[in-house]
């Protein structure tokens, strides 16, 4: 048996104490949205952080696990994440696998009260979705980022991605409801799944007003977050050099928020980097929009082919906003390609090869793009039709109990 950690402040308790057992005067209900990040950290909580002010008509409260409580979010601190034991324990028991221990998911699911619980399907997220469906609650899923595929790609947990997917492809069975990152996952899943979903990414209601200020003789890269693998960025910023060089101009690279595996690049050419740390939305558009182009990756191989294909980076959504050429350096199967090739906002590169990437560099540079196409990608991936079914969903399951969740209620009690 592994030891549960004590994760519950008193205010939490508080918290739930004074819902329990109210009820919902005209049909208004309660939605708990639960997340295992803070709300102040990450693509997840930028996707939330633009959603739940559109839906503000609606009672929601925000859950997360961080390792302290966020200062500067109206969500509810629930605790420490899951250490790795205690998250594989849990995942082994429910998988049937090895023994285990649910006790910590289950104290975080009885210490919630609401109509509808609208949970994010990562690592803790998962343990706890699992739980609320064996108590007969009704579950709405968000999936970011493919569970499977995050196991399979990480070391740690790669040997548990059989456990996972069966856990997973079980929870997707239970759940009342799901919305996916990107219309490329909502494909993967009615292919793989037979299930039913739809695309949420977040949502901008429109496109700021920017200054693209271009320096003439500084050739200027925007990147935000992490790269997924080193060596195709060090490629890509050989080819930058070239095209510097050639050009007459100096390269700067612009980095907002941080990554290990360019840290090392940057600590050995610190003239050609500008470190701006980490900034709010509107600080990095502003930056942003006075490169010449911003970058993207996703990496190659059969491993990360699932991922590519399904995820959708939040950093596209900023891209989009600051209105630049994006240079998405991934394969043409990849979700960000499709999106760039699609809409006609830059190039897709799929080679690490350095006279190819230099060709596809200076192709991007000789491109004009003009604000509606912007406009149009905006609309469709981050305008209200996405936020209205989303809407549509919540109240809907929330309100009306399907036979499965009855049915499951039933047998729980």
């Amino acid at each position: 048996m592994i030891p549960c950690r004590p994760a519950f402040p008193p205010s939490i308790k508080e918290t739930f104490a004074a819902k329990e057992g109210s009820c919902c005067p005209n049909n208004h209900m309660r939605i708990a949205l639960f997340t295992p990040f803070s709300p102040e950290i990450g693509g997840g909580s930028v996707q939330f952080r633009s959603l739940l002010p559109e839906l503000r008509d609606l009672d929601i409260v925000w859950f997360y696990l961080a390792e302290k409580p966020a200062g500067s979010q109206p969500a509810q601190w629930l605790g420490r994440p899951f250490t790795t034991r205690q998250l594989l324990s849990d995942l082994c028991v429910r998988s049937g696998f090895l023994p285990g221990s649910t006790a910590l998911a289950r104290a975080f699911a009885s210490r919630i009260q609401a109509d509808l619980y609208w949970v994010v399907a990562h690592n803790e997220g998962i343990s706890l979705a699992t739980e609320l469906c064996a108590m007969g609650k009704r579950v709405h899923l968000t999936i970011h980022d493919d569970p499977v595929c995050m196991f399979k790609r990480s070391r740690k947990y790669r040997a548990f991605a059989p456990l996972m997917s069966r856990q997973f492809s079980g929870l997707l069975q239970l759940v009342e409801s799901v919305d996916v990152i990107s219309p490329g996952m909502r494909d993967a899943y009615k292919q793989r799944y037979k299930l039913n979903s739809f695309p949420v990414y977040r949502f901008v209601s429109e496109l700021p007003r920017v200054s693209s200020e271009l320096a003439p003789d500084t050739l200027t890269v925007g990147h935000i977050g992490s790269v997924y693998q080193a060596k195709p960025f060090c490629h890509f910023l050989s080819a930058c050099q070239q095209v510097s060089r050639r050009a007459k101009r100096v390269l700067k690279v612009v980095r907002i928020g941080s990554s290990p595996d360019i840290d090392q690049l940057a600590s050995a050419n610190p003239q050609v980097f500008e470190n701006c740390g980490e900034q709010n939305e509107e600080k990095a558009i502003a930056r942003l929009a006075s490169c010449d182009f911003l970058y993207a990756m996703y990496p190659a191989g059969r491993r990360f082919q699932c991922f590519r294909q399904t995820s959708l980076p939040m950093k596209l959504s900023t891209y989009i906003q600051a209105q630049r050429p994006i240079f998405a350096h991934t394969p043409s199967d990849s979700s960000l390609a499709t999106i760039v090739e699609r809409y006609k906002i830059g190039t897709v590169c799929t080679s690490n090869d350095e006279s190819e990437l230099h060709n596809a560099l200076k192709a991007l540079l000789e491109k004009q793009i003009p604000r509606a196409r912007f406009e149009e990608v905006r609309l469709d991936l981050m305008g209200p039709e996405p936020l209205q079914q989303l809407r549509a969903t919540l109240t809907n399951v929330a309100l009306n109990p399907t036979a499965r969740s009855s049915a499951a209620s039933s047998s729980s009690a």
